[in-house]
């Protein structure tokens, strides 16, 4: 059975605050915790709940993503029910937006306020599945004791940033489970389907956003976040996902001067940047069903330069 937060439970000594954690994630949000929010483990807590008009306005904000990933919970939900998880989307600021969850799971739901409009931020809740990848926009698995809060100790939580078109924190999605770590052998397999649930969202609002341009990608998808870029007609970048900026260190206003694709790539003096060139132009060949003339009219260069960067790299 899961304890409930006790209100009025006794504080507990600032040194079991330092506490060890299992992973680098766990222990910096534990740090900040302390250091930053001044939260006692031992506290009761209860999320604070959105009124309906607040919830309705908060779900309004965030259409886009609920479109998308509604249909996404729903199969990750079909995928991980044997193991006793339940999944959450919330939005940017922790706020729960939509939930998939067995009957068994409604009486703890009730009592740990697993619920639509609940705000589960880092800063009041602790360290949590949903706050804390929110915070650090990275995967976080949580078992048995490496909550924040000693009323969350049997609730194991798996969580990943999902971003937005325009490469921002758009929410989290979350599996939970309250049998500990029972879960703890499969956290690898649940995390990479979590990742991947993630990149799929990123990608339908990118390919949304960015409708009239060609989408193509800078390499291999890790992570929560694919390294794709929308270009123009002339190759002109109009858009790139948030793992395409940590790879390039393109910004908003670099990208809002619609530099060429290939002549960006070619500035850099990294050996991951002619992986990106390469990429790319594999892409837009992929695209262009092996046409040199529209791959390089899709790039914005001429056929003699597609030919002459295609031979140096290796492509045939």
């Amino acid at each position: 059975m899961i304890p409930t937060c006790d209100r009025h439970a006794r504080p507990v000594p600032p040194v079991l605050a330092l506490r060890p954690a299992s992973t680098t994630e766990v222990t910096k949000s534990w740090q900040r915790c302390v250091a930053s929010y001044g939260l006692d483990p031992s506290q009761g807590w209860k999320a604070d709940v959105l009124s309906g008009a607040e919830f309705r306005h908060v779900s309004g904000c965030s259409a886009e993503l609920l479109k998308v990933a509604m249909p996404e919970m729903r199969r990750l939900f079909s995928l991980v029910q044997g193991l006793g998880l339940m999944v959450l989307l919330a939005d940017r600021d922790a706020i729960i937006l939509a939930r998939n969850i067995d009957e068994a799971h409604q009486p703890v739901c009730r009592r740990l306020e697993l619920r639509e409009g609940a705000i589960w931020s880092e800063h009041v809740a602790g360290t949590n599945g949903i706050g804390t990848s929110v915070q650090d926009c990275c995967p976080i698995a949580l078992g048995e004791g490496e909550h924040w809060r000693f009323c969350f100790s049997l609730l194991a939580s798996y969580a990943v940033p999902v971003f937005d078109a325009r490469g921002q924190v758009a929410g989290a999605i979350n599996l939970a489970a309250f049998n500990g770590n029972t879960t703890r052998p499969a956290a690898p397999l649940v995390l990479d389907a979590l990742m991947q649930s993630g990149r799929r969202i990123e990608e339908q609002l990118f390919r949304a956003c960015y409708a009239g341009g060609r989408v193509l990608t800078l390499g291999t998808a890790e992570g929560c976040s694919a390294p794709l870029v929308s270009v123009n007609d002339e190759g002109e970048i109009i858009g790139a996902t948030h793992a395409a900026r940590s790879l390039t260190g393109w910004t908003d206003d670099m990208i809002q001067m619609r530099p060429n694709l290939l002549n960006k790539l070619e500035s850099g003096d990294e050996i991951s940047f002619h992986k990106a060139e390469e990429n790319v132009i594999r892409s837009a060949l992929a695209l262009s069903h092996g046409n040199a003339s529209a791959t390089a009219r899709s790039l914005g260069i001429s056929r003699a330069t597609l030919y002459r960067k295609m031979k140096g790299l290796g492509i045939r």
